[in-house]
């Protein structure tokens, strides 16, 4: 639920719900007719045993979307994640299941559990990671946004996944000169391991064996370019192109200066 006087809209009625307290479930899912899950910044084995639990009261949902992750229909099925999306697609509800790669935003508005990215581009003129030469097709959330608008209000999306990516593959080096462009001054890429993601986590009170999974994952996904790929996803179910790095990094300008 958004803070008083924050996020409210006319006409809304903002409810608490949070996944680990089932007591909150029959507020947030009561008369709702379309659900949009997203399971949390963290998400563990319990989180997929928290979808169960939401979706088997849901009698009135005519439609449910998932926000998921790349490549998790090749996942084995007791990685947390895919057991939340087999948790949907056994729920016996019309399902959507939305897989992007990385969000452009991460470089704007900061990853979900640590400002790394868009503090050190400001601070520092510098993105550290992990990705070496490897590619990744950037998205926009905006994009994302796109798409889940849709197969939340309209038929004929029922049982489908999409896959939500930008235009170009891009290496962190080329997202840096794009930044820098925008920024008017050199943004450079540092080469790090995967600690710079796996120590945020733990500050955050992830269980330690979760944070180096994820933050292998995540070295993983910018460095083996599996994430590098392209289709016409958004522009199939949005009638418009991908924004492309190019747009966003000019709208996301004042992310960046200091």
């Amino acid at each position: 639920m958004p803070p008083a006087g924050r996020g409210a809209r006319a006409g809304i009625e903002p409810v608490r719900f949070d996944w680990s307290d089932q007591s909150t479930y029959e507020t947030a899912r009561n008369g709702v007719d379309a659900m949009y899950l997203v399971a949390g910044p963290v998400p563990g084995p319990e989180h997929a045993d928290y979808v169960r639990a939401l979706l088997d009261g849901a009698t009135r949902a005519k439609r449910v979307v998932l926000l998921s992750t790349f490549g998790l229909d090749q996942a084995p099925p007791e990685n947390p994640l895919r057991r939340i999306e087999l948790a949907v697609e056994s729920s016996g509800l019309p399902y959507t299941i939305l897989r992007p790669v990385a969000f452009m935003q991460n470089f704007s508005e900061g990853l979900r559990w640590d400002e790394s990215f868009a503090a050190g581009i400001r601070e520092r003129d510098e993105i550290v990671g992990r990705g070496g030469d490897g590619i990744m097709s950037y998205v926009s959330s905006e994009d994302i946004a796109a798409i889940a608008a849709i197969t939340l209000t309209e038929d004929g999306h029922e049982g489908k996944a999409y896959a939500p990516v930008g235009p170009e593959p891009l290496t962190l080096t080329q997202v840096a000169e794009h930044i820098s462009w925008v920024a008017g001054r050199p943004i450079r890429y540092i080469e790090t391991d995967h600690r710079p993601m796996r120590d945020p986590l733990l500050a955050a009170g992830v269980p330690p064996e979760t944070a180096e999974h994820n933050s292998q994952l995540h070295t993983y996904a910018f460095s083996s370019s599996m994430f590098g790929v392209l289709n016409d996803d958004i522009l199939d179910v949005t009638d418009r192109p991908p924004v492309s790095f190019a747009e966003f990094a000019v709208g996301a300008a004042a992310a960046w200066l200091r």
